[in-house]
């Protein structure tokens, strides 16, 4: 099977990619359109798990109630695998200052199979909790919209009542630039894997929310689960645009179903000659091959001497591979594995047993069940239905799905807020949060953090061999703009901004021309204690 990760969610922005950029594997960055914070379809994974309850806490509880869906793990490990990173790359990297190792951040995917007539958790499933930070980060899948949701679970801590909101999904995409979850490659050196790692940690407490340190065998795990997560939206695009529109899609998805169907019950691959809509329609819609986006960060020492500038999770990474041909195996064991196929017998795909589903199959296409929508869970239980064993959905009342109050673009910073105010304007202390607050606050601000600020905007005008920091705002987040590198770098907009710091440097005695000489990490830090400062991380 192809190494492939992750695709953009939406089938569009696959087609815009390529529309845009037919030399996108050779360029840095594709154009990805914005996409809405909250839901155009459905609800996330998540939601669904927590329901109309509070989210349990302390963590321990909350592991607990995912790892009550799935099957204990053959192996002795637990379903829900976990490791332990004291000092990362996320936006909670330092919140556990300067207790680092006391606090570490807990990274968690959801691997096992799930128990009978519960919906599958495995790969849908992915959270960092920190405890100083007050918490909790959740990537999980959304059935109905064929995509990962971010959400951010608030006031996570003793006391309060945890808040549950869907995130500003732009800022996510800074790092989570595929829209899906992202891990480092072996050998983990940031995680619990790394013994020196592991050692500091076993120094600083003796109890990690009953989580166990771990080796690499989990680190490995948990990379496997981002890796097919990511593949979740390459057989969307399959069967969505690979197949195309009409009767003649319909009866591509139908087969590909069927097929899908098949190995689920009897492992069966498909045979050379299947879909061959499929290979038809490849020709025509991705002449150029189809780019394969990469998730994967590099991997990381923490307690390296120096840093290594290509280790930022900012830096735009070039696709994985160009795929040149359909990989008709890969795809139907990927639309077989999103399946309820758990190896219980009361699991969807083991309630049909050995049926003919031919028939079953070409009145779900007859009543256009199977047209150029997202491969979820309900084709499953319409199968199920037509020999009268229909699906019980959960009738659990949700609460309305929220984001956190928006951003202002108005007032006397209303370009740095247009241009910046995604990642800092925030009540979090990380991203710097120097957009926040009235005028004078954010003017104060601005004076406080204007030599890193200016630093990180000169980036654009240094070639990106000679850069030790990526430049902001990040090349991630202009593409979710619609706004070209190359056209940002000679813009107004950043002429504009960079004068407007220039004279705050210049106002406070400093000279902005000598600042890309000195390390960034010699530079005024941003933001003070009083104005909010998150500690800075060692050999930051």
């Amino acid at each position: 099977m192809p190494n492939a990760r992750c695709l953009c969610p939406y089938l569009f922005i696959i087609a815009m990619c390529l529309t845009l950029s037919p030399a996108w594997g050779t360029s840095a960055q594709p154009l990805v359109p914005t996409q809405p914070d909250l839901p155009p379809l459905g609800r996330s994974r998540f939601d669904l798990l927590i329901g109309n309850a509070p989210v349990p806490f302390p963590y321990a509880r909350l592991a607990q109630k995912i790892q009550s869906q799935m099957q204990a793990d053959p192996g002795g490990l637990p379903a829900l695998k976990t490791t332990l990173i004291p000092l990362g790359r996320s936006l909670q990297k330092n919140a556990g200052a300067p207790d680092f190792f006391r606090f570490p951040r807990v990274v968690a995917a959801a691997d096992g199979l799930n128990k009978a007539g519960v919906d599958p958790l495995q790969d849908r499933l992915f959270l960092g909790f920190h405890e100083k930070g007050e918490v909790v980060e959740v990537i999980s899948y959304n059935d109905d919209a064929a995509r990962f949701e971010f959400q951010i679970v608030r006031d996570y801590a003793p006391g309060k009542i945890p808040q549950v909101f869907y995130a500003r999904r732009s800022l996510c995409l800074a790092c989570h630039q595929n829209a899906a979850p992202i891990f480092a490659r072996p050998l983990w050196d940031e995680t619990s894997a790394n013994p020196a790692i592991a050692r500091r940690l076993r120094d600083a407490r003796k109890d990690f929310y009953g989580i166990k340190l771990s080796g690499t065998d989990i680190a490995y795990f948990i990379d496997a689960a981002t890796e097919r997560a990511n593949l979740f939206s390459v057989w969307q695009t399959l069967w969505q645009q690979g197949c195309g529109a009409g009767e003649t899609g319909d009866r591509c998805r139908m087969e590909a179903f069927s097929a899908a169907l098949d190995y689920a019950r009897n492992g069966r691959l498909p045979a050379a000659s299947a879909l061959p809509t499929l290979a038809r329609n490849w020709k025509i819609r991705w002449p150029h091959g189809l780019p394969i986006p990469n998730p994967d960060l590099p991997n990381r020492d923490p307690l390296a001497a120096l840093p290594d500038a290509a280790n930022d999770p900012l830096l735009p990474r070039l696709p994985l591979e160009i795929w040149h041909a359909p990989d008709k195996t890969a795809f139907i064991v990927g639309l077989a594995g999103m399946l309820d196929a758990a190896v219980v017998k009361q699991s969807a795909v083991k309630r049909l047993g050995q049926r003919d589903l031919s028939a079953a199959l070409e009145r779900l296409r007859a009543r256009g069940e199977l047209a150029a929508g997202p491969f979820n869970p309900s084709l499953l239980h319409a199968v199920l239905a037509e020999f009268d064993m229909p699906h019980k959905p959960s009738l659990t009342r949700l609460p309305p799905a929220r984001i956190e109050a928006g951003v202002r673009f108005t007032g006397a910073h209303a370009l740095f807020r247009t241009q910046c105010g995604l990642c800092h304007d925030s009540t979090a202390n990380f991203p710097p949060n120097f957009l926040h607050g009235d005028d004078a606050a954010v003017s104060a601000r601005l004076d406080h953090c204007a030599e890193r600020i200016f630093y990180r905007l000169s980036l654009w005008h240094v070639t990106a061999a000679r850069r030790s920091k990526s430049p902001m705002p990040p090349p991630s987040i202009l593409a979710t703009r619609g706004i070209d590198v190359a056209t940002w770098a000679r813009s107004p907009a950043l002429a504009t901004l960079l004068e407007d710091v220039r004279l705050r440097i210049r106002a406070q005695g400093g000279q902005p021309e000598t600042l890309l000489a000195r390390p960034f990490g010699q530079l005024r830090a941003c933001l003070p204690p009083t104005l909010s400062q998150p500690q800075r991380m060692p050999h930051e």
